[in-house]
């Protein structure tokens, strides 16, 4: 897990990074800022929160499972866990792109 933690702090410092700039920003566009700050801290909580789960709980249900109905309950979990973090991905990236282009003024038409 530690490897694959290692793997994820290029991403894990350049949310940080964007959330500090978020925060220096704050009295200039609160609004945006506010977006910005919880669509990348739910990115932030996501790698953090699905990095040991993808790690621990498939291996709970396939230890559990007979041998059986073992590759349906693999694939199963997989795809559960997917579905929810990617779900979670997926609202994070809404967010911020709703914060990248909320409170726009209209650009000059030539």
């Amino acid at each position: 897990m530690l490897k694959e933690l290692l793997e994820q702090v290029p991403s894990l410092l350049t949310m940080l990074v964007c959330m500090v700039l978020a925060i220096v920003r704050w009295k200039r566009h609160p609004r945006v800022s506010l977006v910005v700050l919880i669509s990348l801290g739910l990115l932030f909580f996501d790698v953090l929160i699905f990095l040991p789960v993808f790690n621990w709980v498939p291996e709970w249900f396939i230890s559990s499972a007979n041998s059986e109905n073992r590759a349906a309950i693999i694939r199963n979990v997989y795809l559960v866990l997917g579905l929810i973090s990617n779900g979670i991905a997926a609202v994070a990236f809404a967010l911020l792109l709703m914060g990248i282009f909320m409170q726009r003024k209209p650009g000059t038409q030539t």
